[in-house]
């Protein structure tokens, strides 16, 4: 029996997700750089769990119509269950206002509005992780975002159409099974 040798040969530029956004009047691109799931604990059928989040956003890179941000996403359970941790990078670009209306906090959540974009974008790894280690999630509204239209921006030619997904903000249940988050 011959030996099948296989070489793939993958240009990263090429092969690389990065999907963007349109929000609120800016485009914003979100990497993400690192995902960690940890078991600390087990939960028992009969305990509530609570999500705590402690998010830090540090800005790198400031141009007239562009912003850069670092950011890093610690959700942990209280009983101590299960940690999440990301990092990674958002660039949103548009006008200035704009941008700044994005980076503004929300005086109802005191969280920046930036911050909802990048929860939303990072539930579905940490969901997919939660799965894989047969852990609780995070509900996708943890951070009780505003209603805000996003639109998707295809990597496709531009014949293709626009998917356009609308964030609704929290029901009254869950917001009573997850404490208010703090940004950091």
């Amino acid at each position: 029996m011959a030996a099948l040798d296989r070489s793939i040969n993958v240009n990263r530029e090429e092969s690389t997700v990065n999907p963007q956004y349109s929000v609120s009047g800016i485009t914003v691109s979100i990497n993400l750089d690192s995902l960690h799931a940890e078991r600390v604990g087990s939960q028992s059928g009969t305990e509530q769990l609570f999500f705590d989040i402690n998010a830090k956003l540090e800005e790198q890179k400031k141009d007239n119509n562009q912003v850069t941000l670092n950011f890093n996403l610690t959700i942990s359970t209280k009983p101590n269950v299960v940690k999440y941790l990301t990092a990674g990078s958002v660039t949103m670009v548009g006008k200035a206002d704009e941008i700044k209306r994005k980076l503004e906090i929300n005086p109802k959540t005191k969280i920046p509005q930036i911050l909802f974009t990048i929860y939303q974008h990072v539930f579905g790894a940490i969901y997919l992780l939660s799965s894989t280690l047969n852990t609780p999630y995070p509900p996708p509204d943890l951070l009780h975002p505003m209603a805000e239209k996003i639109q998707i921006i295809p990597q496709m030619p531009p014949q293709q159409s626009t998917v356009e997904e609308t964030v609704v903000a929290a029901a009254p249940a869950v917001a009573e099974s997850s404490p208010a988050a703090s940004a950091a």
